[in-house]
């Protein structure tokens, strides 16, 4: 689950509802759907999976019991998707030994990573799945300062 997170750029419900019929492994890509939009209607993107991706899914599928459930992360106790996890961040964090933090942090990790690889502005925004570049930009700024700041450290 946390290497569809990171790989994907994805929202916490894209990943949650995340069903085996938006996973498409012929042509290495996953359908994510989202309602961060202003009337809060439903949209879907398909994203490219990378290899690492694709082979973790097909691992995860196989040993999951393909036709199970459509559900490619539900919950084991109920059989459909998470609601929330709120737990699961914090034991994670406390058994790496490292601050805890939330997915959506997981997000800002990749546009960190992109942004370290020259990835460009328009990629960026395309792979964060934001509408208007400004939002992409923000996110962008963010990360700048918050380097910057951290240099003060060295």
């Amino acid at each position: 689950m946390l290497l569809c997170f990171l790989h994907l750029a994805a929202r916490r419900n894209e990943i949650f509802y995340l069903r085996w019929e938006d996973v498409d492994f012929k042509h290495q890509q996953i359908r994510l759907y989202t309602r961060k939009r202003r009337d809060g209607s439903l949209e879907y993107d398909w994203i490219p999976m990378t290899r690492r991706l694709s082979a973790e899914l097909d691992n995860h599928l196989s040993s999951s019991g393909s036709g199970l459930s459509e559900w490619v992360f539900p919950n084991p106790d109920t059989g459909i998707p998470y609601i929330a996890r709120q737990k699961w961040m914090p034991r994670l964090c406390r058994l790496a030994n490292v601050k805890p933090f939330g997915l959506h942090a997981i997000r800002h990790l990749t546009a960190s990573i992109l942004v370290k690889n020259d990835v460009s502005l328009i990629d960026i925004q395309t792979i964060l799945r934001h509408k208007k570049l400004t939002t992409t930009e923000r996110y962008i700024h963010r990360l700048a300062s918050v380097r910057s700041a951290l240099e003060v450290l060295e």
